[in-house]
């Protein structure tokens, strides 16, 4: 009598985690679901939202109902509240499963970047941040320091159109070629000889002297 109560309340806590699941796996779902929706995903949607209203109704429910008809002796009643708790149970496993295997598939059709993909992804990141330490991670993972990057650019012409002559300096170091042009006709040099505006502050100012005597003598 003992085990089968503990068998009960054993499967009881299962059946309420596996709700308790449900729930923190729809919620990425709802809030998270990008562009138009098929009819599919539609109905699976749904079916996760019927199985996380119902669900924590019907068990409790069904729990009562086992217990009365287990002290009346009243085995259909018995039989038939067992079979309704397992099918619920395998009804929200079979819903669980199929939103796994859509997450899966999802994740499966996404676009992956290429390397040089990357490499054009955490230049702009670098630049924008304006982060020297970033730019050498780059460059030890292998990125060539004229990367191409938008409109013909590289990470050096780029970064002296945006004014932050740190890292300008930075690639010229790391051997950057300041006579490249992108599709504007722009190159660092052009850029250093005539700035797209002044120095924002006395650092990128020194900088910017930095550049000018490291082309003077090239």
């Amino acid at each position: 009598m003992l085990m089968r109560r503990l068998i009960a309340v054993f499967a009881a806590v299962v059946l309420w985690s596996l709700w308790v699941l449900c729930i923190l796996l729809i919620l990425p779902v709802l809030l998270n679901v990008p562009g138009q929706a098929t009819p599919g995903e539609i109905a699976l949607w749904l079916a996760v939202l019927c199985a996380v209203v119902s669900y924590p109704i019907l068990l409790p429910v069904l729990a009562v109902l086992k217990a009365w008809a287990g002290r009346k002796s009243n085995s259909t009643l018995l039989a038939v509240t067992h079979t309704a708790i397992w099918g619920a149970f395998v009804g929200v496993m079979a819903i669980l499963a199929t939103l796994a295997g859509a997450f899966y598939a999802h994740e499966q059709a996404r676009p992956m970047l290429t390397r040089e993909e990357g490499f054009t992804n955490s230049y702009a990141n670098a630049i924008l941040r304006q982060d020297t330490a970033w730019m050498d991670r780059i460059l030890k993972e292998g990125a060539h320091v004229d990367h191409p990057m938008s409109l013909g650019s590289t990470p050096a012409s780029m970064s002296a159109a945006f004014g932050d002559w740190s890292l300008v300096l930075f690639l010229l170091g790391r051997g950057a070629d300041p006579d490249r042009k992108d599709d504007h006709g722009r190159s660092v040099r052009t850029l250093v000889a005539t700035p797209p505006a002044p120095p924002r502050n006395p650092t990128e100012a020194h900088a910017l002297d930095g550049v000018r005597a490291l082309l003077g003598k090239r």
